[in-house]
C-alpha cells in the first residue's frame, strides 16, 4: 500500500506522522509505504499569494500528475487550501487514482459539534483562499446551521509563519489579531469553537484557543480536522492490505521547494514525538526542483 500525502507546505506532515504511528501501532503496517509530497508552487511565494485562480490549479494540477507518477493506491490530500482547488482540476474529471481530502471531514466534525449544542457557535479559521471560498460555511448553512453562528475569519500568513518559527512572536500576533477580529462578530452567548481550516494550525491548536478565549472571555473548544482525516485514511488502509502484518513504514518526504535548516529543526520537532519516522524523512527530504 502506497499513499501520497499532499499539502502546500508542511502543515500536512502532521496528518503524515499521525498516519505513520497509528499503522505502526496497528500491527498492520508491513508493505505500507508513505510519500509526503510538499505541492509548494515557487520558491518564497505560495497558492495564496499567485496572482489568479488559473495559475493556481495549472500548479496543482501538474502536482498532481507527477504524483500520479509514484503509483500510489491513494492521494490524501492533508490541506483545506488544495482540497478547495482540487474538484476544479483537470486531474480530478480525468484520473481513476482514489483521492481524499479534508474538506468532509471538517465540515462533518463541525456540523456534529453545532448540532449537538443548537446555542452555540463557531469561529473558522483558515488561509484567504480557503475562508473566501466559504466552502465550510455554505456547506454547514445547507446542513441547517443558521449563518448567524458562524464566523469565518482568514488569517493570512500564518501558515508561513508557523513553518517558519511555531513557537514565535508572529504566530502569537496573527492568532491573537484573527481571534480579535472572530469576538467582534461572534454571538455574545453560547458554547463556542474554535474549528481550525487549514492543517497548519493543528501545529498551534491550544494557542487558538486561549488567544479566542481570552478575547471572547468565555471557553472555547478547539474542533481539528487533522484528527478525523486520519480515522478516515487509516481504516481504509488496513483493509485493503489483507494479509500485512507489522513491519517497519517507510516515509519519504519530496519538495520542489528548497527547505532551511529552521524550518526543518522546527517542524521535525513537532512530529517527532509522534513519529521518529517521519522526522528522519523531513530531515533527509528529497530537494527537486523540477518536481512539477
Amino acid at each position: 500500500m502506497h499513499l501520497v500525502i499532499t499539502d502546500s507546505g508542511l502543515g500536512g506532515l502532521g496528518i503524515c506522522a499521525a498516519i505513520e504511528s497509528a499503522l505502526r501501532l496497528s500491527g498492520n503496517a508491513a508493505g505500507v509505504r508513505l510519500t509526503y509530497f510538499n505541492a509548494w508552487p515557487e520558491q518564497g511565494r505560495g497558492y495564496n499569494s499567485l496572482p489568479d485562480q488559473v495559475s493556481r490549479l495549472a500548479y496543482f494540477d501538474s502536482a498532481l500528475a507527477q504524483m500520479n507518477q509514484l503509483r500510489p493506491d491513494r492521494i490524501v490530500i492533508a490541506c483545506n487550501t488544495l482540497s478547495v482547488l482540487f474538484d476544479r482540476t483537470m486531474f480530478a474529471r480525468t484520473s481513476a487514482t482514489p483521492v481524499v481530502g479534508i474538506i468532509d471531514c471538517g465540515v462533518a466534525l463541525f456540523h456534529d459539534a453545532l448540532s449537538a449544542e443548537p446555542g452555540s457557535s463557531i469561529a473558522l479559521f483558515g488561509t484567504r483562499i480557503t475562508i473566501e471560498s466559504g466552502v465550510h460555511r455554505d456547506r454547514l448553512v445547507q446542513l441547517g446551521t443558521a449563518p448567524e453562528r458562524i464566523v469565518p475569519v482568514p488569517c493570512h500568513g500564518l501558515a508561513v509563519a508557523i513553518e517558519q518559527d511555531a513557537g514565535g512572536a508572529e504566530v502569537e500576533r496573527l492568532i491573537d489579531q484573527s481571534a480579535s477580529l472572530a469576538a467582534a462578530s461572534l454571538p455574545q452567548s453560547g458554547a463556542l469553537f474554535a474549528g481550525l481550516c487549514c492543517t497548519h494550525y493543528g501545529y498551534v491548536a491550544d494557542r487558538f484557543r486561549t488567544s479566542l478565549e481570552r478575547a471572547c472571555g468565555r471557553a472555547v473548544r478547539t474542533l481539528d480536522p487533522n484528527i478525523a482525516l486520519v480515522r478516515l485514511v487509516v481504516p481504509a488502509s488496513v483493509a485493503a492490505s489483507p494479509g500485512a502484518s507489522s513491519g517497519a513504514i517507510r516515509v519519504d518526504v519530496i519538495s520542489k521547494v528548497a527547505l532551511d535548516e529552521r524550518t526543518q529543526d522546527g517542524i521535525g520537532r513537532l512530529v517527532a514525538p509522534v513519529s521518529p519516522a517521519t522526522a528522519r524523512a523531513l530531515q533527509s527530504y528529497a530537494h527537486v526542483p523540477g518536481l512539477f
